[in-house]
């Protein structure tokens, strides 16, 4: 630490995803482009332009301003602060490789006035090493549909601790127990009806590749957005012609199931009779996957 009362925390992540540096430039810094794997972003082309980050309902929007343009290889921007809120920088920069890939690198940088901040600047580089992922899987595999998102948060009153505690939950509840990456995976009857493969397994955060009940990317992940209590947060982002009405008929199923299954964890995170309320789930579900299941055939 420095007694610079401007602390400056710096995280670095990267990737080496299959796709060229102008698609990944069309992912990262255009409206559709954005909005079809991660948070809408619509950005004014140039150094100064102005950023606007859509992030309902995992938090606030951000307004922030372009502080590098080089297309397709070097993109930042800075967060405008609001009250104590630290300012954030992120810049990515994108290097071509071989053999139609590239690396993608992300440098977050967050100025704050005095210490403590150290947590959040790693939370910051685990979001963006996990967001990297979906990244990824969309440009190899979604890139330039029509996408619809799926995106919601269910809080819990669990600290940020049980963070792997419920993160086992939620994949035991999905049917992802004694499976692992790349394996093809269905949810059980008394979850949303999804299969497909598994992109990512983690301790507290799961990456699922479907083709049913369309194309789609399911980043579920359990972390704290207050830095205060869990929340289980669904990012989706569902592709193709039928994916608006998809999204429409799925969302409520989703927060259904995980209000149900998250009831049984405790203030400290203990799990608390999570059978009985999977099976609560599964009671009041059992004529929806019914119907969804006819719908597949």
């Amino acid at each position: 630490m420095t007694d610079d009362p401007d602390v400056r925390h710096v995280t670095r992540s990267e990737l080496e995803i299959t796709a060229s540096p102008e698609e990944v430039w069309e992912a990262i810094t255009t409206t559709r482009g954005s909005a079809a794997w991660s948070f809408r972003a619509d950005v004014e082309p140039g150094v100064g332009g102005a950023v606007r980050l859509y992030r309902e309902p995992f938090g606030p929007d951000i307004s922030a301003d372009v502080t590098a343009w080089k297309p397709p290889h070097r993109f930042g921007y800075r967060a405008r602060a609001t009250g104590p809120d630290p300012t954030i920088a992120t810049e990515f920069l994108i290097q071509a490789r071989e053999h139609g890939s590239c690396v993608v690198r992300v440098v977050s940088s967050l100025h704050a006035d005095g210490r403590g901040w150290d947590d959040v600047a790693d939370e910051l580089g685990t979001g963006w090493r996990l967001t990297l992922l979906v990244l990824r899987s969309y440009l190899t595999h979604f890139s330039g549909l029509p996408a619809c998102g799926l995106d919601l948060m269910v809080p819990m009153g669990a600290p940020p601790a049980a963070r792997a505690e419920v993160g086992a939950l939620v994949a035991s509840g999905l049917g992802l127990d004694g499976l692992a990456q790349g394996e093809a995976f269905s949810t059980p009857a008394n979850a949303p009806h999804a299969s497909g493969t598994i992109e990512h397994l983690g301790r507290s955060f799961v990456l699922l590749r479907a083709e049913w009940p369309c194309p789609a990317l399911f980043a579920i992940s359990s972390m704290s957005m207050d830095g205060v209590s869990l929340s289980v947060n669904v990012a989706a982002r569902l592709y193709g012609p039928n994916a608006v009405a998809v999204a429409a008929r799925e969302r409520p199923r989703w927060r259904e199931w995980l209000t149900h299954l998250t009831a049984g964890v405790g203030a400290h995170g203990a799990v608390l009779n999570s059978g009985d309320n999977v099976q609560r789930s599964a009671d009041g579900r059992a004529a929806a996957h019914d119907q969804a299941t006819l719908d597949r055939r």
